[in-house]
């Protein structure tokens, strides 16, 4: 154990001395979105690239651009495949899976309808008025989205403090390589 702990500051002074710093996991998350913007333009040239008329010469040579766009996305499966390594190993990993949930239960309340009291049919041709009871008020429905978009927003804080302070993890992770 105290072997361990020698050799990790050992590595760690030299990293320090060395200027090398590790990538924290909320400088790794800007990078994704730079590479998602550049995929995306990638692809917009690649459409543009595509075809011309005979007479003309192709602005751009279109398999140049797709060998660029294929190493963009490996890059980008990488980063993404080491922050939610960092993420699991950090045991953060289930907080981001039940976030999802919160924020898809969040949408299904709010596409809930409750009916009280005496409506109006829309759909009669005469003037039916019907009486309603629900089980979940307008009130209570509105609580229970309050709530989730609480323990999100905790989750989101207790996860922007995690992503500032962890670094990834350095060496080589194994993707399944976009190459076609």
């Amino acid at each position: 154990m105290v072997l361990l702990l020698v050799s990790f500051v050992i590595t760690l002074f030299t990293k320090i001395n060395e200027g090398e710093e590790y990538m924290k996991i909320v400088r790794a998350m800007k990078q994704v979105s730079r590479l998602q913007g550049e995929i995306k333009e990638l692809k917009k040239r690649m459409s543009a690239a595509l075809s011309t008329m005979e007479e003309n010469d192709f602005l751009e040579d279109f398999h140049s651009l797709k060998e660029t766009l294929y190493e963009k996305i490996n890059e980008l499966m990488t980063l993404k495949t080491k922050i939610m390594m960092a993420n699991i190993n950090g045991g953060k990993f289930s907080t981001i899976l039940a976030m999802g949930e919160l924020k898809s239960y969040i949408s299904f309340l709010k596409e809930l309808d409750p009916k009280e009291g005496i409506q109006e049919s829309r759909y009669s041709l005469n003037s039916n008025n019907s009486k309603y009871k629900s089980q979940l008020t307008i009130a209570s429905k509105n609580s229970l989205i309050e709530d989730c978009q609480q323990l999100i927003n905790d989750y989101t804080d207790e996860l922007d403090e995690f992503n500032a302070i962890t670094d990834l993890e350095e060496g080589e992770v194994v993707i399944k390589r976009f190459n076609l």
